[in-house]
């Protein structure tokens, strides 16, 4: 009787133990890594701020290319990225050479928008 108590009280501790590095498993979300093995936001609707320089703007796509610094909330090296804009009247803001501030969200799963643009505070 007492051994069949300790292997019961055993295979519980298992069990518990089993579904806590499950849990914590499912905690670290692996979708939530890309490919480089980068955390992304998730679509959580932060805001990253970055500065760059305008490349070209594509007013009627509602597009601007630009060359940015790194982006440590994501976290992006420099480079130079087209990106879909929130409103497309911000377009008129800047023009093609201006160095920017930016902020943009993330909106689709390898998406991102801009959705403030302003000249740069150097």
């Amino acid at each position: 009787m007492n051994t069949l108590r300790i292997t019961t009280m055993a295979l519980a501790l298992l069990s518990a133990t089993d579904l806590a590095l499950a849990d914590g498993m499912n905690s670290m979300n692996m979708k939530d890594l890309s490919m480089s093995g980068q955390r992304t936001d998730k679509m959580t609707g932060k805001v990253h701020h970055a500065t760059g320089i305008v490349k070209k703007m594509d007013a009627s796509a509602g597009q601007v290319t630009i060359s940015h610094g790194p982006i440590n909330s994501i976290p992006w090296p420099p480079m130079t990225m087209t990106f879909a804009v929130k409103d497309k009247q911000m377009l008129r803001q800047v023009t093609t050479g201006e160095k920017i501030d930016f902020d943009l969200v993330q909106s689709g799963k390898d998406q991102y928008t801009v959705t403030k643009i302003s000249p740069a505070h150097d």
